[in-house]
C-alpha cells in the first residue's frame, strides 16, 4: 500500500466514479482502476460495489477513507511543523458540531479564539448529533456540540444559549412551510393538533421523539418525507410538499422569503443544544478556555 494508491481511493471514494476521479486526479482510467483492484488484493476484501448506477463503497472501504484521510492530515500537519522555524507547533484541540451550530455560533467563536490563542489549531468536523457522540466514545474529539435528544447521563454537558432565538432561553421545534398550508391560520405559533392532517418532513433522528408528542395529543403523525438532511427538508417545504418540522435555530438556514414559519405550541417542544465531552477525560487547558468562550458567549451554563 502507498501513498499514491491512497491518493487514488480517496478520489474514488469522493466521487464514487473512476471516470470523475481520474478527472479530478488528471489521470488516465486505467492506472485507477489497476490501483484500486490493487489495494482490494492486498487487503482481501471489496472496497466498492461495483452497480449499473456506478461505485458504491462498502463499510470496509468507508474505514480505509477515514484511515486514510487521517494518514494525509498527519502529514500535511508534520509538514506544517518542520517547516515552522520560529514557533512552537500548534496545539491541537478537535471539536465535533452539529450543522446549525457550525454555520451560525462557530465562526465568531473560532475568530475571537483564535485572536486570543493564535497557538491552537480548532480543528472542526460537522456531522449528526449520533456520529458526534461516537467519537467522542472513541476518543477522536476533545469536544462535541449537540442537540436533544441524547442520553446526557453519559457525558458532562454544558447548555449553549442561542442568542438568535429571542423569548426563549431554549430552542424549540417550529413548522415551516408554503403559505398554502396555513390557510385560516393567523399568528406565529400553531397547536400542535393543527398538523394532524398535514403531511410533514422531519429528520429521522426527531420521528421518535416528535411523534411520542403527538400521541400525547391525540394523534398519529403524517410523515411523508424522512430524511437526515436539513437543507433537503428545507428545499421540500419550499417545493410544497408538505410541513417542514425542525428546531428553530435550524430554520435560521432557510433563504426563502416565502416560506412560513411557526412556532409549534400546545405542547412548545424544546431542543436544546449542548457542549459535551467524556466524563472519564480530564480536558485541556485549551479545551477549558473554549468552554469559558462558548459559556460567555452565549450565556450558557451547567445543566
Amino acid at each position: 500500500m502507498t501513498l499514491k494508491q491512497l491518493e487514488y481511493f480517496l478520489a474514488i471514494a469522493e466521487t464514487e466514479s473512476i471516470t470523475q476521479a481520474a478527472e479530478m486526479l488528471h489521470v488516465s482510467q486505467p492506472p485507477l482502476s489497476l490501483q484500486l483492484k490493487a489495494l482490494e488484493d492486498e487487503f482481501g476484501v471489496p472496497l466498492f460495489e461495483r452497480t449499473k448506477r456506478g461505485l458504491i463503497i462498502t463499510q470496509s472501504g468507508r474505514l480505509l477513507a477515514q484511515r486514510a484521510q487521517d494518514i494525509f492530515d498527519l502529514i500535511d500537519q508534520t509538514v506544517n511543523e518542520v517547516r515552522s522555524k520560529t514557533a512552537s507547533p500548534k496545539i491541537k484541540l478537535r471539536v465535533g458540531t452539529v450543522n446549525s451550530v457550525s454555520n451560525r455560533l462557530i465562526p465568531p467563536w473560532i475568530y475571537t479564539y483564535n485572536c486570543t490563542y493564535p497557538n491552537v489549531d480548532i480543528q472542526v468536523s460537522e456531522a449528526s448529533t449520533t456520529d458526534i457522540l461516537f467519537s467522542l466514545d472513541e476518543h477522536k474529539i476533545d469536544l462535541g456540540i449537540v442537540r436533544e435528544p441524547f442520553n446526557k447521563s453519559r457525558y458532562n454537558c454544558r447548555l449553549i444559549r442561542d442568542e438568535a432565538l429571542t423569548g426563549h432561553d431554549y430552542d424549540c421545534f417550529v413548522a415551516l412551510a408554503c403559505p398554502s398550508f396555513y390557510a385560516g391560520l393567523e399568528g406565529n405559533t400553531i397547536p400542535l393538533t393543527e398538523l394532524r392532517d398535514f403531511p410533514l418532513l422531519l429528520h429521522r433522528r426527531y420521528i421518535s421523539m416528535f411523534t411520542k408528542y403527538c400521541k400525547t395529543c391525540g394523534f398519529i403523525p403524517n410523515i411523508t418525507c424522512k430524511n437526515n438532511d436539513v437543507m433537503s427538508l428545507l428545499s421540500w417545504a419550499k417545493a410544497g410538499i408538505g410541513i417542514a418540522v425542525l428546531p428553530y435555530s435550524s430554520s435560521l438556514l432557510n433563504m426563502d422569503p416565502n416560506l412560513v414559519r411557526k412556532e409549534i405550541v400546545e405542547p412548545l417542544i424544546p431542543s436544546r443544544i449542548y457542549v459535551v465531552w467524556n466524563r472519564d477525560v480530564k480536558l485541556s487547558a485549551e479545551a477549558e478556555r473554549f468552554l469559558d468562550l462558548i459559556s460567555v458567549k452565549s450565556g450558557g451554563g451547567t445543566d
